[in-house]
């Protein structure tokens, strides 16, 4: 049974609870602390954790906007409002779901599994000489609901920085009813902040061909910590700078698009997108838009020069084009009906 698209950061799906985030806090940084830190990494995450929660009681000051463009907390919680401040949604895990979750870790990493084939569509860029480095990168994406088949699979939209072997991923994501993947709270150094927002929120509706109102826009983007926004809008959590040791120089590769995994074992492959690849036809296929990169000081879409484009097997990319507007800026498309008979590359 496929289940809607759900966002991730690099889901899991149990009952939330509201957990307090100090708490909570320790036992992520006995995790980062593995990564080989320095001893001023919980320090400095503490220092953003209490910024994030200052944010918070200022936002609860402001008056309320009358429509959000992004989540609605009365659509998810009872309360209508989520965790109180100073708390955060938590997924409870049993032991069998964890022990799960850490195989399949495995495949939202670059670590490869015997048999199993990761296809990726889309598109990545190096910085231009005059920027030197990435500091962020944002796109909107499309929702859907692709078909995925036996236990394990999924089938993922992402933007991601990178340098060398280190790499901070966001995206949505239909996986077949598993848990797939490291992502989410489990996952080593990520600090969940937003008391609102459900890291794992499954999103309650999703686009068709030619009807594709349903979209949600993510950026990563470093300001001391490496910082993960929805909506552009909304700060939901953060990498801490020091587990990292490459990105801390900044990234030198930004990546958007698409990537299905196949397990060992199983022959057919998942759909990507909505299922088609219909080049020139942004409504009628899975597209990102708004694609932009950061440097020092603004915000730019991809100049051709630095576009590297990618395809796999069934999986396709294409329709390239900077709109010189607001609405769709840089954007282009990807998709495929999956059942891939031919093997990788």
């Amino acid at each position: 049974m496929t289940s809607k698209g759900e966002f991730f950061q690099m889901a899991v799906r149990l009952k939330a609870i509201c957990f307090i985030i100090l708490v909570w806090n320790i036992i992520v940084l006995d995790v980062i602390e593995g990564f080989g830190s320095s001893g001023r990494a919980n320090s400095i995450a503490e220092i953003s954790i209490a910024k994030a929660l200052e944010k918070q009681r200022l936002r609860a000051l402001q008056p309320q906007k009358k429509e959000s463009l992004g989540f609605k907390p009365e659509e998810y919680w009872l309360n209508k409002k989520g965790c109180p401040i100073g708390t955060v949604p938590i997924r409870r895990m049993t032991k069998k779901q964890q022990q799960r979750a850490k195989y399949a870790s495995l495949s939202l990493a670059n670590e490869s599994l015997p048999g199993s084939i990761k296809d990726f569509a889309g598109i990545s860029i190096v910085p231009p000489p005059q920027i030197g480095r990435f500091l962020g990168a944002s796109a909107t994406m499309t929702l859907y609901n692709p078909h995925v088949n036996g236990p394990g699979q999924y089938s993922a939209a992402s933007i991601y920085l990178e340098r060398g072997v280190e790499r901070t991923q966001a995206g949505w994501i239909v996986d077949n009813g598993q848990i797939t993947g490291c992502y989410n709270t489990i996952c080593p150094g990520y600090v969940h902040t937003s008391g609102e927002v459900p890291i794992d929120y499954a999103f309650p509706k999703v686009s068709f061909p030619m009807f594709d109102n349903y979209e949600v826009g993510i950026r990563i983007y470093l300001d001391e910590d490496y910082w993960l926004q929805l909506w552009f809008e909304t700060d939901v959590g953060f990498w801490p700078f020091n587990i990292f040791k490459e990105l801390k120089n900044a990234a030198n590769i930004a990546g958007y698009g698409w990537e299905v995994f196949t397990p060992a074992g199983e022959m057919v492959s998942p759909q990507m997108g909505n299922g088609q690849f219909l080049a020139g036809l942004q409504r009628s296929t899975c597209h990102m838009r708004q694609v932009v990169y950061e440097g020092d000081v603004q915000e730019f879409p991809p100049d051709p020069s630095i576009v590297t484009t990618h395809q796999s097997r069934c999986y396709y990319e294409g329709s390239e084009n900077n709109a010189l507007d607001d609405y769709w800026v840089y954007n282009f498309i990807f998709g495929g009906e999956g059942n891939c008979t031919v093997p990788p590359i």
